[in-house]
């Protein structure tokens, strides 16, 4: 794989080990996908942040880039902690637990990464734009920044983005090439589902997507239109069920204004129906069932200012049950913009709780004993049995805010 003059000096330790390290890491990753050169990045983002997945070999790693004096060499933000720093008593964090995640924490701000903690850096201080190529994991974020935005990423691992950072490139293959982001495989919205398409249909959709796909591009036809959210909700629920870094949506996404861009002039591998039958049981396979729960989590992805108000508008005048926790979880950023306009305060005085900087996936609840989650997220509706234990039940944002107030799912 080629170097230019100034990657080489940096493999051979001219501009310290860290970079050394990282050089030596992402030129074997190249060639074993055969790259034949790197690329420059405007950005990373980190997926090993939080202590549930850095743990002490994570803390063990920074420590010593940090004391052989590693920095990020681009504008690199932290994907959520496993604690929320402000508020980890009141989640039943164990004291042990936290001071772990706080280690993690300084030793990333000494390595000049931006402490976003939040798997959507798009919304803070990490906002890519068309075509920038970037050197970011987490699995939603990723599909966020390559989907919506235009932005050019693979799905890196943890570890190999920090390398991205602190190199300031990755190699130049898959998705940072222009063939490499061609579709593979339409899904066609049948006339029954578009014509009566809904908000909560978008995670089940891109559920389903997944689990067809796995690590190819879908593109899809047919979806009368989608906000910001929608798109999220969708795209990550792809990346969770399946390995999703891309999707075109046709008429919606940059890359897609119409089928024959999204396949790049070239004929569908497959074509795939969904229809309202798909749907309705694909969100019976993310959590079925009705009755009693415990806990109601949104905001997975983290909650933008629109759900917030969405929220709030919901329950004011409401009060969550008795029984019943409601975690909405978001960032630090949302969350005063959500106080500047009085949405928290709202929510908190429902009876809900902010969670900030982290999420159910990513801390430790065994303390709560939570049997029954509802939840409008696909993310966690596929992850919650292994992260947080319990059962789950998929329902709409509404049917879950109104399950957090009456202490059951009523469908």
């Amino acid at each position: 794989m080629y170097l230019t003059d100034a990657e080489q000096r940096m493999l051979d330790g001219h501009d310290g080990a860290p970079r050394a390290q990282a050089m030596a890491v992402l030129s074997r990753l190249g060639e074993a996908c055969g790259a034949d050169r790197m690329v420059p990045i405007a950005s990373a983002h980190l997926v090993a942040s939080s202590y549930q997945i850095a743990g002490e070999a994570g803390i063990a790693i920074y420590g010593d880039l940090v004391a052989h004096g590693a920095r990020v060499a681009v504008r690199t933000t932290s994907d959520p902690g496993s604690i929320d720093f402000a508020r980890w008593q009141a989640f039943k964090t164990p004291a042990d637990y936290a001071a772990r995640q706080i280690v993690i924490a300084e030793l990333l701000d000494q390595m000049g990464v931006i402490p976003t903690w939040t798997c959507t850096p798009y919304t803070t201080f990490n906002v890519p734009r068309f075509g920038e190529h970037l050197g970011w994991s987490e699995s939603s974020a990723v599909v966020f920044a390559n989907s919506v935005v235009g932005a050019r990423t693979n799905r890196l691992a943890a570890y190999v983005d920090l390398c991205a950072a602190l190199a300031g490139r990755v190699p130049y293959f898959g998705l940072h090439t222009d063939a490499g982001r061609t579709g593979d495989i339409l899904f066609e919205i049948a006339p029954d589902l578009a014509a009566a398409f809904e908000d909560h249909y978008f995670p089940p959709l891109g559920y389903l997507v997944g689990q067809v796909v796995k690590d190819k591009i879908p593109v899809i036809r047919g979806v009368p239109g989608a906000t910001f959210d929608q798109l999220k909700a969708f795209g990550a629920a792809s990346a969770a069920s399946g390995s999703v870094a891309l999707y075109h949506m046709v008429g919606i996404t940059p890359e897609a204004p119409t089928v024959e861009a999204a396949f790049r002039g070239e004929a569908p591998r497959e074509r795939i129906p969904v229809g309202l039958a798909d749907i309705t049981a694909t969100m019976a396979q993310m959590g079925g069932g009705d009755g009693p729960i415990d806990v109601v989590g949104v905001g997975c992805p983290h909650a933008s200012i629109d759900q917030m108000r969405r929220y709030a508008a919901f329950l004011d005048g409401k009060r969550v049950h008795a029984n019943v926790q409601l975690w909405v979880c978001t960032n630090t950023t949302v969350e005063q913009m959500a106080r500047t306009m009085g949405y928290a305060q709202t929510i908190e005085r429902a009876g809900g709780r902010l969670m900030v900087g982290t999420c159910h996936n990513d801390c430790p609840l065994a303390a709560w004993g939570f049997r029954r989650l509802a939840t409008d997220s696909g993310k966690f509706a596929y992850y919650t049995p292994t992260t947080v234990g319990t059962e789950c039940l998929f329902v709409g944002t509404d049917a879950c805010l109104q399950a957090a107030v009456t202490g059951k799912v009523e469908r």
